[in-house]
């Protein structure tokens, strides 16, 4: 029967967390006591452990049941893990003498050198603390903002391994194990003996776990691909450095020197991540779920791989040809920025599928103008309630709505239902993460109100404004070092994504709440659940007369088009958004997404759906600026192309072939028979949806008048829009053929068509 002290040390490894704190202990022998807590964890199997790849890739355990038996393994060899835990506790001591040294002698900010030495210790360490200080950098409120500063720029320069060693991980993966009975050689002329039909011997780049090879296919057009390949002893590597980095956390609970409840969520996280990145056939697969629910975004590039030339160790995907971020200019860094945060919010807006990684060396711009991604061993998964709240929290941020921001913490699990506050000792309201204490329960109002001057400032100063999403963070990273918050597994990593691509788009002036907003906007218009269905309704309608509000809905749209009076988006980014809004708008009329506010439309009266005559006016405003754009870029040449292309796809459609079908339809199905099938049910739909639709408010009281009333005013726009859509093509082809033309006359130019926009719409009223 286990000891109550083996008992305890046990429970410190398997959960390792505490609600209060005492002092932290002084110069401990931390090694000794480290390596000699391991003792005491036990495996309640008690199953001797021989094999530790299998338990490492075995993805039916839990992380800590995984961990546990790892444990297991290292008690035969406690030198080896005393001494890399000698290893680690020397290094961090060496950056903690500097950090005091330089603390104690006052050194200015500017000629301290701690910085550069922690993450040279921290690359040196290898795979796992770079992953873990990385993000940790994302939480200043448990390692500091001067430590998370300087992890923040955190990259791992790695050393080649000998190719030959790479040459003998590939025999032994997909030659010596593998399926391939008849294959001989790794490269030659005979696909029926050989692999590939060339592959170069050096390798183009090394990573932490891997390095990479390029490599052709035997098919007929030599397809060039990139073979990763495993750098040798990774599993055991790793597997060492989790159960290091646990029991030191171990040590840490028990000592009191850890503070911090979300430090044993993030090392597990990070943890359980790493090994899943140790076996290339799920990444193989995450690749080909991402591509699959990223089919919508047409300028997302994700590679192909080869299953038979992929195992645990090997994987064989495309060659991408590609920059990163920091190889481009000023524009295609901007356009890069805008691809990335509208990918990554389809990611946690729309598919809930979410790439973990997302640093600059695992994003690329392709010759093609695309935004590639790659390394997807790191993922995770977020459900539709969470998807729908963190849309709405990118509305609520944008306007400021903090009391429903608050509540869709709360559902994404950030915030506890009842509201704590960290007090010390003599039940003083005290930081958490310096000060021993205890939480007590305070009431909502009362955590309320802290909220909102948090996020505003105080009473009679003027209101913050926020350009990025790492600004929020800081905001809300103080004020949860008093009120309690909560760091669900998941969250983990998407603050991580988040924070890095806000990072990308702060270097090229970009907002990236703007830049998010219109995707959001789409997922709060399109919910799937009950509770994002009741929002839905008491966003868009006026909660005294239960008409549609047109103001709230028109302001929303001017958010996510950033054309709100707030809004820090230059003219591009501006005409970017419109353009994803109305891509967006055209897809909620047209799919399933738009089911919910369709159902608000069909229970809405002919009077409702008729907007009050000043906001007919911003409507059709709008509606001009449409197709003034639309005639301003029309060309024959485009005319005629896209006829031919409608032309070729009904006759395709017509012959039963697939060529661009519905998003729906090519993200569930891969065979062509279905997904045309899916396509031809879903119009059968839209237009049962469409009809039903006109024929409920065409024969109620007032219908026929309504409908010929927005007839009338769409007619309006589209002749204004016309007219001063030729007036811009007229001035435009008038400037670009001036040799003196400049940037002067092009701003009078805007000028004139603002002043002809107004012109147009004095007459809109009667409409």
């Amino acid at each position: 029967m286990p000891s109550k002290k083996k008992s305890g040390r046990k429970a410190a490894f398997v959960r390792a967390t505490t609600q209060s704190r005492a002092p932290a202990i002084s110069n401990p022998d931390v090694v000794r006591d480290v390596v000699k807590s391991m003792d005491d964890i036990e495996d309640e199997t008690g199953e001797k452990i021989s094999n530790l790849e299998a338990v490492v890739l075995d993805y039916s355990l839990g992380y800590t049941e995984k961990l546990l038996k790892i444990n297991q393994f290292f008690k035969s060899n406690p030198l080896e893990l005393a001494a890399r835990c000698g290893e680690v506790i020397a290094q961090f001591s060496s950056v903690l003498a500097i950090w005091k040294y330089e603390d104690a002698m006052d050194i200015p900010l500017e000629k301290r050198t701690r910085a550069g030495k922690l993450r040279d210790v921290v690359a040196k360490l290898g795979p796992v603390f770079v992953k873990l200080a990385q993000t940790l950098s994302t939480r200043p409120d448990i390692i500091g903002e001067e430590v998370a500063d300087a992890l923040m720029t955190l990259q791992q320069d790695v050393k080649q391994f000998d190719s030959e060693v790479a040459f003998q991980t590939i025999r032994e993966e997909l030659i010596n194990r593998g399926s391939l009975r008849f294959i001989k050689d790794i490269v030659g002329g005979d696909p029926e003996t050989s692999l590939y039909s060339e592959f170069k011997e050096k390798p183009i780049a090394a990573a932490s776990i891997g390095q990479v090879y390029e490599a052709r296919l035997h098919d007929a057009q030599k397809t060039k691909v990139a073979v990763k390949v495993q750098r040798p002893g990774m599993v055991r590597r790793i597997a060492l450095d989790c159960t290091v980095i646990r029991l030191l956390l171990t040590w840490l609970e028990e000592s009191g020197a850890n503070g911090s409840e979300d430090l044993p969520f993030i090392i597990d996280e990070v943890g359980a991540g790493i090994f899943r990145e140790l076996d290339y056939t799920l990444e193989a697969r995450n690749a080909k779920a991402f591509k699959r629910s990223l089919k919508f975004l047409p300028y997302v590039k994700i590679p192909r791989s080869w299953d038979n030339l992929t195992s645990t160790r090997v994987l064989t995907q495309e060659f991408i040809s590609g920059r990163p971020m920091k190889k481009l200019n000023l524009d295609e860094q901007r356009k890069m920025v805008r691809m990335g945060v509208e990918c990554s919010s389809a990611q946690l807006f729309r598919t809930g599928l979410v790439h973990a990684d997302p640093h600059e060396g695992n994003m690329l711009y392709t010759d093609q103008g695309q935004l590639a991604l790659i390394d997807f061993g790191l993922i995770c998964e977020v459900n539709n309630a969470q998807q729908e709240a963190m849309a709405s929290c990118i509305l609520n941020i944008l306007n400021a709505q903090w009391d429903d921001l608050i509540d869709n913490l709360r559902i994404m699990g950030m915030l506890p239902d009842k509201a704590q506050i960290w007090k010390d000792e003599n039940g003083n309201v005290a930081d958490y993460t310096s000060d021993p204490g205890k939480w007590y329960v305070i009431t909502d109002d009362e955590f309320r109100r802290a909220f909102r001057e948090a996020m505003d400032g105080p009473d009679g100063m003027e209101k913050k404004q926020r350009n990025n999403f790492t600004e929020l963070v800081v905001d809300l990273t103080k004020i949860s070092t008093q009120y309690r918050f909560n760091l669900p597994p998941y969250m983990v990593f998407v603050i991580r994504s988040l924070t890095t691509l806000d990072f990308c788009a702060v270097r090229t002036g970009a907002n990236m709440y703007e830049v998010a907003a219109p995707t959001a906007l789409f997922r709060a218009l399109s919910p799937r659940t009950a509770y994002g269905k009741q929002v839905l309704e008491r966003t868009i309608m006026d909660e005294e007369t239960g008409d549609i509000d047109w103001q709230k809905f028109l302001d929303l749209s001017r958010q996510a088009s950033g054309n709100s009076a707030s809004s820090t988006a230059s003219e591009s980014e501006r005409s970017d958004a419109q353009d994803s809004v109305e891509k967006l708008g055209g897809e909620l009329l047209n799919s399933s997404a738009g089911s919910s506010l369709r159902s608000i439309i069909y229970k809405a009266s002919p009077k409702n759906l008729t907007p009050p005559k000043e906001i007919q006016k911003q409507l059709i405003q709008l509606a001009i600026q449409h197709y003034a754009k639309v005639i301003a870029e029309f060309s024959i040449r485009t005319a005629v192309s896209n006829a031919f292309a409608f032309l070729t796809k009904a006759n395709g459609m017509s012959q039963g072939e697939n060529n661009e079908a519905d998003e729906e339809c090519e993200i569930n199905f891969d065979d062509p028979d279905l997904i045309l099938d899916c396509k031809t049910q879903l119009a059968k739909r839209r237009q049962k949806i469409g009809l039903m639709l006109l024929r409920k408010q065409l024969f109620q009281s007032g219908g026929l008048w309504t409908f010929t009333k927005i007839f009338l005013a769409l007619i309006w726009a589209f002749t204004n829009g016309v007219f001063l859509g030729l007036i811009r093509k007229f001035f435009s082809s008038s400037n670009s053929s001036s040799p003196n033309s400049s940037s002067s006359s092009s701003e009078e130019n805007r000028g004139e068509d603002s002043s002809l926009t107004t012109t147009a719409t004095v007459a809109t009223t009667p409409a």
